[in-house]
């Protein structure tokens, strides 16, 4: 959901807060979900979930359905799931001001994402230190502009909570019911 330099600028921040061995194989685990393989969605969506928006938003990622694609005992899982959770809150945050695009179809929302995604790669790379793995560098294009969904204060808040996130406690509690 979050462009590719918002999942590195995450990888980063988890880099500096956590222990991780092999820091390649966890980088390009964050990456990893958004790479095509055959037309196979690894965030395993709601059915519908283009309908709207607000369907989209809601319904992008099922976590619990995603779980049996990776292991998180490896730095590469911790990696996926890491981008995993990262989509899942963030489009929890974008609901927060679903008022905005509720109108939109959800070829618009995405188009504007996207565009959003290349006004703001600049400000990523510079501020979170992001460097695009070779089998992602063709999203690392930046264009001038100014967002129109994303609110950059409300990412870096976003990439500063995920980046001190424990995933093995985050996986607990959404787990228990």
């Amino acid at each position: 959901m979050p462009g590719i330099s918002i999942h590195l600028a995450v990888a980063n921040k988890h880099l500096e807060t956590h222990k991780i061995k092999d820091k390649d194989a966890f980088m390009l685990g964050s990456v990893s979900p958004d790479l095509e393989d055959g037309g196979k969605n690894r965030h395993h969506p709601s059915p519908g979930f283009r309908d709207s928006v607000i369907s989209f938003l809601k319904g992008k990622v099922n976590l619990k359905e995603c779980l049996p694609d990776f292991d998180i005992n490896t730095d590469f899982g911790k990696g996926y799931f890491l981008h995993l959770v990262t989509d899942y809150e963030f489009s929890r945050a974008l609901l927060k001001n679903e008022d905005k695009y509720r109108d939109l179809s959800y070829r618009e929302f995405k188009d504007l994402l996207y565009h959003d995604y290349a006004v703001t790669n600049r400000y990523f790379i510079d501020k979170y230190s992001v460097v695009f793995p070779e089998v992602v560098e063709e999203f690392s294009a930046s264009e001038d502009g100014t967002p129109a969904i994303l609110d950059l204060e409300e990412i870096d808040k976003i990439i500063e909570w995920l980046g001190a996130l424990d995933l093995d406690e985050y996986l607990s509690s959404y787990l228990t019911p």
